[in-house]
């Protein structure tokens, strides 16, 4: 357990620890005017018998460039590669009163940074703390520094964090080595040996956290420049999944209200290239946006957003997840996905049991969680007892109708391994009609032979109403099917390694636990004779969709209320 402390004096501090021990808590925080906590991170955090470190905000916004977060583990030179400094530290108590006795610690950023120099500490991606002041060392802990062995690289970067606080540098220069790739400013304080004049310093420093503010998404909504229109993003721009189907319900049912979706996949007067000159005031000028993803870098939208997301989550989103190749390799990509989840205002999801996934996984304290269903399964539920719809699909299939319908949909992955996908062979084609649909973010070319491929322009959602079975691995779409009690399977083939890449919510893997396979043997000899484990009751499934009545709802009320 972790315990939240206030220091009262460091002398206290020790005392206090060893209560704690004894009260059974392994780690503390440090709390105090300036440093709060978002307590739902908080009680994410996983915990190891170790120091962590955490991520954390300035000022309520994202504002740090780090890319440590998408390792496991770091040393204090991984940390200091940053454009600012915090104590954003998990303390390991066991280890933080031996350095209490040991060292002089006079302030929370000595024992920060002590800490961040013993042996390597754990990496925890949440977004633990928020800072509302600057910290700094005092000048007595720089003694205990100058007597630890420590690499050359860690004094040139211990030199550069006295210099930032205003203290003596410890190190001689000749004893210590700058890192590769140093930033300009240090690359200034290396060439004139930590004697560069601090308002040169602080003025050059100031220059390029500006430019990295820049980059942050970080802007105040302004209502003043609202207008009385209504503007669907959908995901990515594309004219599917839950924005579709409820642009076409709007569309229907706020006749008076201008209503425009911007994609490129469909022509007409309420469809905006998203090219086009005007697409950009159109959304900035929206009372309300509504989208399903990720808002694009280059917009800021002034209305209510309403975040729609596609899907259940059964892989680890954003937060909860390491994401090594997006955090390690992409500049500023926590701090741009990190404020735009900050700008909206509402979020909906499928049912209640799946909330507290989304707010450990991304910022909701300005957000209003709705668990209302999805439009797209509302959708399915509206029309799974549309006999003739459901028929004129099939005959645009060319189904055979003496077989049952077989839907292989996996979802998207960021390598391309077809050893990772099912195989279709001839024992499956003689019991379905197989078809497949590849994910539509997927850079795959695979395409089974003899299967039938899913045209394009197809929704997943009509390929769900016509299946009598649905095969996918981690995509959502698996909870859309057992909403209509629909029969499911998962192949999952490689899965130990998709959680260390990714990783997965065990609640959610294991409400399917009893339909999933990792033999593509077993699983074709289920399916040629029909044994499947049926799955009822999963609690991540939502029978009471509400999404068209409440998402009107709170259209009407922001369209009205201004007018």
């Amino acid at each position: 357990m972790i315990k939240q402390l206030t220091i009262e004096s460091w002398q206290e501090l020790t005392r206090q620890l060893e209560q704690a021990i004894q009260d059974g808590y392994s780690h503390f925080v440090i709390l105090s005017d300036n440093i709060s906590l978002y307590e739902d991170m908080l009680d994410a955090v996983e915990l190891k018998p170790c120091t962590i470190v955490t991520d954390y905000t300035v000022d309520q916004f994202y504002r740090n460039d780090c890319r440590y977060f998408g390792k496991t583990t770091i040393t204090f030179n991984d940390w200091i590669e940053n454009i600012n400094h915090y104590p954003n530290v998990i303390y390991d108590i066991a280890t933080t009163i031996e350095i209490l006795n040991t060292r002089n610690i006079n302030t929370i950023f000595d024992l920060a940074m002590i800490s961040l120099l013993q042996d390597e500490v754990a990496v925890d991606p949440h977004v633990v703390y928020n800072f509302s002041q600057d910290f700094a060392t005092s000048s007595d802990v720089w003694s205990t520094v100058e007597n630890c062995s420590l690499l050359n690289t860690t004094k040139y970067n211990l030199n550069k964090l006295a210099y930032i606080h205003g203290h003596k540098v410890p190190f001689k220069q000749q004893d210590i080595l700058a890192p590769d790739n140093l930033r300009f400013v240090d690359k200034l304080l290396l060439k004139t040996k930590f004697k560069l004049p601090h308002w040169i310093f602080n003025s050059v420093h100031r220059h390029f956290v500006k430019k990295h503010q820049q980059q942050s998404y970080i802007y105040e909504k302004n209502a003043n420049k609202l207008k009385d229109h209504i503007v669907f993003l959908g995901f990515d721009y594309g004219f599917r999944g839950n924005s579709r189907y409820l642009f076409n319900h709007f569309a229907k049912h706020f006749a008076k209200i201008p209503i425009y979706f911007i994609t490129n996949d469909i022509k007409g007067p309420n469809f905006i290239n998203p090219d086009d000159p005007k697409a950009k005031s159109l959304i900035e000028e929206a009372r309300v946006v509504i989208l399903e993803s990720y808002i694009p870098d280059t917009l800021q939208p002034n209305g209510t957003i309403i975040q729609l997301w596609h899907g259940t989550p059964i892989k680890k989103l954003f937060l909860d997840s390491h994401e090594p190749y997006q955090n390690l390799n992409i500049y500023n990509y926590r701090a741009r996905k990190y404020n735009k989840w900050l700008q909206q205002d509402y979020l909906v999801c499928d049912s209640d049991e799946i909330v507290d996934y989304f707010k450990s996984a991304f910022p909701l304290q300005h957000t209003n969680v709705i668990s209302c269903g999805y439009p797209r399964v509302k959708y399915l539920l509206a029309k799974q007892f549309d006999a003739p719809y459901i028929q004129f699909i099939k005959h645009e299939l060319k189904l055979d109708t003496e077989k049952p319908t077989l839907l292989y949909a996996p979802t998207w992955k960021s390598t391309s391994d077809e050893e990772e996908l099912f195989p279709i062979n001839d024992g499956l084609l003689n019991k379905y009609n197989v078809i497949y649909k590849g994910h539509v973010e997927s850079n795959s070319d695979y395409l089974p032979e003899n299967a039938i491929i899913a045209p394009a322009n197809l929704e997943t959602q009509d390929l769900i109403l016509i299946a009598d079975v649905v095969l996918t691995d981690y995509s959502s779409i698996i909870f859309d099917a057992l909403t209509l009690d629909k029969t499911v399977c998962q192949y999952t083939p490689n899965h130990e390694q998709y959680i260390a890449e990714r990783g997965v919510y065990e609640d959610v893997m294991h409400s399917l636990a009893t339909v999933r396979y990792s033999d593509a043997k077993a699983l074709l000899n289920d399916l040629v004779s029909f044994q499947m484990t049926a799955i009822t009751n999963n609690e991540f499934v939502n029978d009471h969709n509400h999404a068209f009545e409440t998402l009107s709802n709170i259209i009407n009320k922001h369209i009205n209320y201004h007018k």
